[in-house]
């Protein structure tokens, strides 16, 4: 497979697939970002730090990888599914497209603000 056609799977399609248990999303964006805003139920793992021969054998379920927009999705997709990973799936439009679709995020971005010491 050529980088231009390795699957991508929209947002509303994807939180299907986590909802019935059939994927896991994982966000492939820095820690900063992700504990500012994410996906209840993704797991975190930055590009930065991939390694396709470390990455977990998962057979049962497919892999949507995300990040913001979907330029790192799909620099971490290329790289596990070259090691020979299946079922791996680029978010289009990462979690700008995710929010656009109304789905559900949390992180810090939404805890008020604590000053105290």
């Amino acid at each position: 497979m050529t980088g231009d056609d390795l699957p991508e799977v929209d947002a509303k399609s994807a939180n299907a697939w986590m909802e019935s248990g059939e994927a896991m999303l994982v966000d492939v964006r820095e820690t900063h970002e992700y504990e500012y805003e994410n996906v209840p139920g993704s797991f975190l793992l930055p590009l930065s730090f991939l390694d396709p021969e470390l990455f977990p054998a998962i057979a049962d379920k497919r892999i949507v990888v995300m990040c913001a927009i979907g330029k790192r999705s799909a620099a971490a997709q290329k790289q596990l599914v070259q090691f020979g990973r299946a079922n791996v799936y680029s978010l289009t439009g990462g979690l700008d497209a995710w929010k656009k679709a109304g789905l559900e995020t949390q992180g810090g971005k939404f805890e008020s603000m604590d000053y105290s010491i």
